[in-house]
């Protein structure tokens, strides 16, 4: 995925506003912890400046995203480890006032890997840190010496792992339903395209052609610009097969197909409308101009394939927008003419009424 994709600067906006604000909650929760009396660590006051530098970073491009979503990750598990440990084995008894203000951004950070690693990568990584915070508490728990106090400590510790081991499930039930997504979504567009592409020739079929004829008729009954239809075929391309192979005839039709395009411009359509017929639309001020781009079209088909295929020409027919004019009158037009072409000594250009 590119880097500089929608998703990555939306992630990159996402994490400008999260870190000024993981900044924020390290620094409330420090003052709260003075103003209470007990003696706030200075690792808060560290995870604050590391949040505000890192928002800095990415503000100013000075790392790329990439960088600043490893070193948080790396900075989230560090933090996650040093803050339980401190927190199930500091030399006081525990607080479970501390314990419970603590466990709540336990999940905030674990759902932050969500957003900074990605759907999969994020789950292996929050499994990999959850086990180990499951580890800290399993030890403290086997270690809290009387049962009084092993019973007491046991009920804050469940819950806080039963509900993130809940948070770590749900983490995967999402990731699993962003691949499906995403495979669901490259199934449809590929469906799509084949619907509506040739695929031999990678270009519009004739279902595609249809939609776009229609969409230019109503272009042209709403008053916009009337587009010319060009139609042309292949002359003699059944001697190409009979001469040089079925295969030898596809790569003639390939190879009239993306000189044509070549040919046109960015605003201009070709698309295959049957066997070796095609059809190009085109918006063109007058007759003349379409005229000779059809003439351009044709020379330039010549030109490229007279190498391997000199017997390759192409008849080109061309009809201009007429009121009234639906899918088939048109086409049937550009047909027409295309037929005289042939029939005045193929490769050249007629134009239709």
């Amino acid at each position: 995925m590119a880097r500089n994709g929608p998703l990555e600067q939306q992630k990159r906006r996402l994490l400008l506003v999260a870190l000024p604000i993981a900044s924020a909650a390290a620094l409330f929760e420090w003052a709260l912890l003075r103003r209470s009396g007990q003696a706030p660590s200075p690792l808060l006051l560290a995870g604050a400046a590391f949040a505000l530098l890192l928002a800095l970073l990415l503000w100013r491009r000075r790392r790329s995203l990439r960088f600043v979503e490893t070193v948080l990750t790396a900075g989230i598990a560090v933090g996650l480890f040093v803050f339980l440990y401190l927190g199930l084995f500091s030399a006081d008894s525990l607080s479970l006032e501390r314990f419970a203000r603590l466990s709540p951004w336990v999940s905030v950070a674990l759902a932050g890997l969500l957003v900074i690693s990605g759907s999969r990568r994020s789950v292996w990584i929050g499994t990999a840190v959850y086990l180990g915070l499951l580890a800290l508490g399993l030890v403290r728990l086997f270690r809290a010496g009387p049962q009084p106090t092993r019973e007491a400590l046991f009920g804050p510790l469940a819950h806080f792992y039963l509900a993130n081991a809940v948070l770590l499930w749900l983490m995967h039930a999402w990731s699993e339903l962003q691949r499906q997504y995403a495979r669901t979504r490259q199934i449809a567009r590929s469906m799509a395209s084949l619907a509506h592409t040739d695929p031999l020739l990678g270009i519009p079929n004739r279902r595609q052609m249809e939609l776009l004829i229609e969409q230019e008729i109503r272009c042209a009954e709403e008053g916009g610009q009337p587009a010319t239809m060009i139609m042309f075929d292949v002359d003699r391309f059944k001697q190409i097969n009979d001469m040089y192979g079925h295969e030898a005839g596809d790569a003639a039709l390939r190879a009239v197909a993306t000189t044509v395009r070549q040919a046109l411009r960015a605003t201009d359509h070709v698309g295959r409308w049957g066997g070796d017929e095609f059809i190009i639309l085109v918006r063109v001020n007058e007759t003349a101009q379409a005229y000779q781009l059809a003439q351009r079209v044709g020379e330039a088909v010549h030109q490229k394939l007279s190498e391997h295929f000199p017997i390759v020409t192409i008849s080109l027919g061309v009809a201009p927008y007429r009121p009234g004019d639906t899918v088939s009158s048109w086409v049937s037009r550009a047909d027409a003419a295309m037929y005289r072409a042939k029939e005045s000594g193929r490769n050249r250009v007629v134009v239709g009424s």
